[in-house]
């Protein structure tokens, strides 16, 4: 293909080729007048060429430029000229997940933050009928904010249309994520994006590929043929719960996987983050074990939880919180961020919810396997309109991302304590550094947390409020959230939540 270096595309300037693949190759370009660095995505001659593919093409951009989601690249424009077609998109520089993954296997948190992430963007575009059908870590990039955005949808076709690609020698999908029915060349749904998911699943968690053949033809008959290989056989700290996860996702029959990616999502979610059940602590203090079980009992409300008794061992004093609601002006608050998440479903999950912890009941029993989605939302709202309510805040911000990360994150989190404290009336909240990448953050008597007794933990509005508040400070690249210990698994009401750097 001809490099467009320094050429002239009708608003856009090309300056430098970043890269090419099977499809295209990509530029860095500016956009005039408006003086915007974009990426420049120009196709092969060869697609060029097959009128088909380009209506084809051009049908998908239109679609895919509708999608607006927080973890989807977004596409700017499409041009079709007799020379070229191109797409123009953000041009991100945080690399891809791929870069990532070069670097070795992720943990628990890690993995399942882009997990997340990635799933929230792929149900959007599901939801739209768009199936991705090239899903894999060098189509995940990250974002400068921390995000992880979805792109390259060049191999996308709508779940509507009954079209497929016939251009000779186009390879559809990348072997080793590509589904067992993709492999044979049939037609292919939304599940095929959820096998992809769950490759990539392995792979973060094991620094493996599941399928592997010295050639593309090898891993393909893998793929088909090999029973799902173990995740925790190949790194022993993981749980077995993960093997049966993967089973599903990864399943060769289409009919036996989720259905969706919510649904693969929300089982993720359940899945511890270690074989043991031990919190992780310094060496210095041990902790009880206790024995994994994949459907545990309601459990019976405790005086104290584990975690909170190891930090009470390490110095931290139990707070003794006044008041089991929260104020006036936050319960406002987090009830306009609950109408938002809740959308059309909000009558019917207010009704009737006299406290914070039976709102987010109804979010879980509306919602079902969409539930953890939109109970982050609910606190990502939450936090981002209070924040932005501040007059001081645009000045706070650009303030805050002059000190060192550390110190940055020690100052954010005491203001936000202080700001939780004035909001149920007294101390309520706690942090404790545990080393020089860790804290631990406890929230006593969590109003969220009252009364409700589950298997698994819940707390997903108030990881999505530290991940915001992260995100504010421009931090999410360097730290990551997490459930130490749900308030509402342990019955005592008690949660804790952990910072450590990525």
């Amino acid at each position: 293909m001809k490099d467009l270096t320094g050429a002239r595309l009708g608003s856009y300037e090309v300056k430098e080729r970043l890269g090419a693949g099977g499809m295209a190759v990509v530029y860095r370009a500016i956009q005039q007048p408006l003086g915007r660095e974009v990426a420049l995505k120009a196709l092969m001659p060869s697609l060029i060429s097959d009128e088909g593919f380009i209506k084809r093409f051009e049908h998908e951009a239109r679609t895919l430029a509708r999608l607006d989601h927080p973890h989807i690249l977004p596409i700017f424009d499409f041009v079709v000229s007799p020379e070229v077609v191109f797409l123009t998109m953000p041009l991100v520089r945080g690399g891809t997940l791929r870069d990532i993954l070069d670097r070795g296997p992720l943990d628990g948190a890690t993995a399942w933050r882009y997990l997340r992430e990635v799933g929230e963007g792929l149900q959007h575009a599901h939801d739209a009928g768009i199936v991705h059908r090239d899903l894999k870590p060098g189509n995940v990039l990250m974002h400068a904010d921390g995000r992880a955005l979805l792109a390259d949808f060049g191999l996308a076709r709508s779940a509507t249309q009954d079209q497929r690609l016939t251009t000779a020698g186009f390879t559809i999908g990348t072997p080793g994520y590509m589904a067992p029915e993709q492999v044979y060349g049939h037609d292919i749904d939304s599940r095929a994006d959820i096998y992809a998911m769950g490759v990539m699943t392995f792979e973060m968690m094991t620094g493996q590929m599941p399928f592997k053949g010295a050639s593309a033809v090898e891993v393909a008959i893998a793929t088909v043929s090999n029973p799902i290989p173990s995740a925790a056989a190949i790194n022993p700290r993981l749980p077995d719960e993960l093997d049966a996860v993967l089973r599903l996702a990864m399943a060769k029959e289409p009919a036996q996987r989720p259905q969706s990616v919510r649904e693969l999502v929300a089982l993720l979610a359940r899945v511890p983050q270690h074989r043991s059940a031990v919190v992780a602590v310094p060496t210095a203090v041990a902790a009880a074990p206790s024995v994994p079980s994949p459907m545990p009992a309601p459990p019976q409300v405790v005086g104290a939880s584990p975690t909170i008794t190891i930090l009470e061992q390490m110095g931290l004093r139990r707070l003794e919180p006044v008041s089991d609601t929260y104020a006036g002006w936050y319960v406002a608050a987090a009830t306009a961020g609950a109408q938002e998440a809740a959308g059309p479903k909000w009558p019917a999950i207010a009704a009737g919810a006299s406290t914070l912890a039976a709102l987010t009941t109804n979010f879980e029993n509306a919602f079902g396997a969409e539930a953890v989605a939109r109970l982050r939302e609910w606190g990502r709202h939450t936090t981002e309109n209070g924040l932005a309510a501040r007059k001081a805040s645009p000045r706070e911000q650009r303030a805050i991302k002059l000190v060192p990360s550390r110190k940055r994150l020690a100052i954010l989190l005491n203001a936000y304590l202080e700001s939780l404290d004035e909001a149920r009336g007294g101390p309520a909240h706690a942090s404790r550094q545990i080393d020089a990448d860790r804290w631990w953050v406890v929230h006593f008597a969590n109003p969220f947390a009252a009364g409700r007794h589950k298997a698994e933990k819940s707390c997903h509005y108030w990881i999505a409020c530290y991940e915001a508040m992260l995100r504010w400070a421009g931090l999410a690249n360097d730290w990551l959230v997490d459930e130490i210990e749900c308030g509402t698994v342990t019955g005592s009401g008690d949660c804790v939540f952990g910072l450590k750097t990525a």
